[in-house]
């Protein structure tokens, strides 16, 4: 039987070539076969990495957290040192988190909302939501629990900035409450009155209505929105508002005046305030303001508006558009290309010490950070997060899948990289530098740190290493070492 003529040949010199690095790497602390499986352990802290199936597999243990999942099924985190837990199902689809004895979780998006709360007592409340049919609370104070089923009936306390939402049938009935003060409807928004803590008034809407409560608030409209007037007393100030639209509206509070002729078309602000005056002709496509606060507009062509510590404009928005704020420890600039296709924040310290940092964003590119306390990392691609705010469920459960290469920098200067997902990986430490090419088998890998010099070209079928505490050297031939000290 001619060997090289067999069907079983290259298979089984695919599996000679990864297997017999795999077995003789088994007893170190990296195992690295490019995107199908890494791992790298500390034998001194327990430590451990895998990361499996380029980015889908991944495990972390670490001296106090814990961390597996399958990207983007889910992701299970615990945090020892918080005692914090969390699981995300397809996130942000679903998630769960336990924070010092305090539940939460929600499912499609907070369609379904749960959560307990552990008191000091020892007395454990819950909330639950099945939006927008069930609404319910078990609290330990009477007054705060509720149930509610909409549209059929419910009687909610402290719920969406109320102290007490009523309803049956609606639209049929529906009241709200907030400071005593009750506004009662019936078919929802139609017929209205309102009623306790001095309240009086009713409205047929939207031909007539009419709201006064003690001497701080007296409102009225008539086939709303053309004509509405409005009177609030606010900590001893009086405001007034007086609109009969789209001809005029007026506002006179102390420290601001406002009139609006034709509406959108001339509007004048003064703003004692500030120290500023504004015209708009017409809102938003031309305004100036002059003052502390100097502004000139014509959008969408351009717009520079300057203040003490706060400057922002744009030209052929938004082709490109700038922000600048002074605060008291840093200086926050913002600029952006096509709104989201280029994004540039940089924090610059105001203090002797202050550290700075920056975010580049160039969607669908890359990603660059660079921390205040000297972490940084690159990533391509970047799709997602030019839109979505910094934290650490995203990168745990989304940013691996697309990241095609990835560099990271510690706060000690350690550097890694990651193409392909370990494919080619390399590291720089302050121990020295290796570099291992490896789709799969290894192919190549390099090392120059304290303790040894290793170059191996397929896993040590052909290679130099030497040992630096005991000046050893060995070649390799056809993984035979061979000492040449």
């Amino acid at each position: 039987m001619n060997l090289w003529k067999s069907p079983l040949f290259f298979p089984l010199l695919l599996l000679f070539l990864t297997s017999a690095p795999l077995f003789s790497a088994l007893a170190l602390d990296t195992i690295n076969l490019g995107p199908l499986f890494y791992m790298e352990k500390d034998e001194e802290t327990g430590e451990k990495r895998i990361d499996a199936l380029g980015p889908f597999i991944s495990y972390d243990k670490k001296a106090q957290e814990r961390g597996y999942g399958l990207r983007p099924i889910f992701y299970k985190y615990e945090d020892i040192r918080k005692d914090r837990n969390s699981f995300d199902f397809i996130y942000p689809l679903s998630t769960y988190r336990t924070f010092e004895g305090d539940t939460k979780f929600q499912a499609l998006m907070y369609i379904f909302y749960y959560k307990s709360d552990l008191q000091e007592n020892g007395y454990r409340e819950r909330e639950y939501t099945l939006f927008p049919f069930v609404f319910a609370r078990h609290a330990e104070d009477p007054d705060r629990s509720f149930f509610a089923v909409f549209p059929v009936y419910g009687n909610m306390k402290n719920k969406y900035g109320k102290d007490r939402i009523k309803f049956f049938l609606f639209p049929l009935f529906l009241q709200t409450e907030n400071y005593g003060v009750k506004n009662s409807n019936f078919i929802w928004p139609f017929i209205g009155y309102y009623s306790g803590n001095g309240a009086s008034g009713g409205r047929l809407w939207p031909v007539y209505g009419q709201k006064t409560v003690g001497d701080s608030v007296k409102d009225e409209f008539a086939l709303w929105p053309i004509y509405m007037k409005r009177y609030r007393e606010f900590y001893g100030s009086e405001i007034n508002s007086l609109a009969i639209l789209p001809f005029y509206y007026g506002l006179d509070m102390p420290g601001r005046k406002q009139r609006t002729y034709g509406w959108p078309f001339f509007t004048y602000i003064e703003n004692t305030n500030r120290n500023f005056k504004r015209y708009d002709m017409p809102w938003p496509i031309v305004t100036f303001s002059r003052g502390d606060v100097n502004t000139n507009r014509i959008f969408p062509l351009f717009s520079v508006k300057k203040e003490e510590d706060f400057e922002s404009g744009y030209a052929l928005w938004p082709l490109y558009s700038w922000r600048s704020h002074k605060l008291d420890d840093y200086e926050i600039k913002k600029r952006a290309i096509a709104y989201f296709l280029y994004k540039d924040v940089q924090n610059i310290p105001r203090v002797e010490g202050g550290r700075d940092s920056r975010a580049i964003n160039l969607w669908p590119l890359f990603t660059y950070r660079r921390l205040p306390d000297g972490r940084a990392y690159f990533n391509f691609i970047s799709p997602l997060e030019t839109f979505l705010q910094d934290n650490a469920p995203r990168e745990r459960n989304w940013r691996p899948l697309w990241t095609l290469f990835r560099w990271d920098r510690d706060e000690e200067g350690n550097h890694v990289s990651s193409f392909l997902w370990n494919t080619f990986r390399t590291e720089s430490t302050k121990k020295g530098v290796k570099v291992d090419l490896r789709p799969i088998i290894p192919v190549i890998s390099y090392e120059n740190t304290e303790e040894k010099d290793k170059f191996h070209i397929l896993g040590g079928l052909f290679g130099y290493s030497k040992d630096k505490e005991n000046n050893k050297k060995t070649l390799k031939f056809l993984f035979i070492p061979v000492n040449i000290s």
